[in-house]
């Protein structure tokens, strides 16, 4: 599908061409694209997850000091879940389709009766955010044609999506439209704005480039907690994102907020015990009003926290966390988040880990 596709579907702005898939995204990321292409099933995710942290845990072991290396049986364990989920499929046709798809919206003007226009507005979450995100990187990157055809499609999509779009796709928008304003860049700014104003969206153009600052600190943060040697390496990224400033930007905050809990919540071999009291501190600075936001509008798509909730040693620090974030004062829109929140601050173990699931499964229903 290409460097530039990947990089688009992560959101990550650092990777260009020229990178290498191994350097320029992880294993955990590549699972997590996997299963929402529906490359792979939840369970096969599931397994391969568990088989690329057994992997990373003993690949971390001193084998000099540790003298209990990976049994045969688990090495078994992992070749299978391999060959099961990838090697054994002849074909990925998911995947397939939707790169195509995502060509369609660069090299044609969709009409307001496509078929494709209904089949993205009734599909998975996932999807819609792509297809945003690959026609404003389409109307940043293209000139001539390719541009006219991701700004016509973009006036066409957004306003059928809008409603449904979550708040930091929404900032995604609005800072696209203040890149090109900056850039002079009179075709894109002209068309992007058009359709803000169809949506009414021009709210959510930032003022300034300082909410990418705190952006790209907690893909540092992302790419440290899913690497090698994480424990030692979140560290100096959480250090760097509590240096930027007192106050997160309101674009930043999801992204910022999401770093932190995956420090904080740590996975299913521990913690970090260097950059987990950084992250325990920033999280608790967080007000009630911003606490209320992160979870109407972004913690039901973080995939990343919600798989976590599933691992008993990362909800038993999500248990003992809750309560110094979660209060009254949060108030929620989203009934199965407060429910969540809510049997956690109980310390209802059982209760937790099944409304997550439940988070989960709706994340994949289509419609949603």
């Amino acid at each position: 599908m290409g460097i530039t596709f990947l990089a688009e579907m992560l959101g990550r702005v650092d990777i260009s061409e020229n990178d290498r898939v191994l350097d320029a995204i992880t294993e955990k990321e590549a699972i997590k694209l996997a299963e929402e292409l529906g490359m792979v099933t939840r369970t096969e995710a599931i397994r391969l997850r568990h088989c690329q942290e057994l992997v990373s845990h003993f690949s971390q072991r001193d084998p000099v000091t540790d003298d209990d290396p990976m049994e045969v049986t688990e090495a078994v364990s992992v070749l299978l879940a391999c060959v099961r989920s990838v090697l054994a499929k002849t074909s990925l046709q998911v995947a397939r389709e939707f790169a195509d798809f995502r060509r369609e919206l660069e090299m044609e003007t969709f009409a307001p009766d496509d078929s494709r226009c209904e089949w993205l507005v009734a599909s998975p979450y996932f999807f819609r955010r792509l297809a945003v995100s690959v026609l404003l990187s389409g109307i940043r990157l293209h000139t001539g044609a390719r541009l006219e055809h991701s700004l016509s499609n973009l006036n066409l999509l957004l306003p059928r999506l809008w409603s449904e779009l979550r708040d930091p796709e929404r900032w995604q928008v609005g800072a696209t439209y203040a890149q090109v304003y900056a850039d002079g860049l009179q075709t894109q700014t002209s068309g992007l704005k058009q359709a803000l104003l169809k949506v009414r969206g021009v709210d959510y153009v930032p003022e300034n480039i300082r909410s990418q600052t705190f952006i790209k600190a907690a893909e540092g943060i992302i790419r440290a907690h899913e690497g090698l040697n994480n424990f030692y390496n979140e560290y100096a990224p959480t250090v760097n994102l509590e240096k930027l400033g007192t106050v997160i930007p309101a674009p930043a905050l999801g992204s910022c907020l999401t770093a932190l809990l995956c420090v904080r919540l740590g996975n299913s071999y521990g913690i970090s015990w260097s950059a987990h009291p950084i992250a325990d501190r920033l999280l608790k600075k967080q007000s009630a009003d911003r606490w209320s936001y992160y979870f109407d509008n972004v913690f039901s798509r973080e995939t990343r926290i919600i798989e976590k909730l599933q691992d008993a040693t990362s909800r038993a620090q999500w248990l003992s966390l809750v309560p110094t974030i979660y209060s009254d004062e949060v108030i929620l829109q989203d009934k199965t988040v407060k429910e969540l929140l809510t049997a956690s601050l109980a310390k209802d173990d059982r209760k937790t880990a099944l409304m997550a699931q439940r988070l989960i499964a709706t994340y994949y229903v289509r419609g949603r």
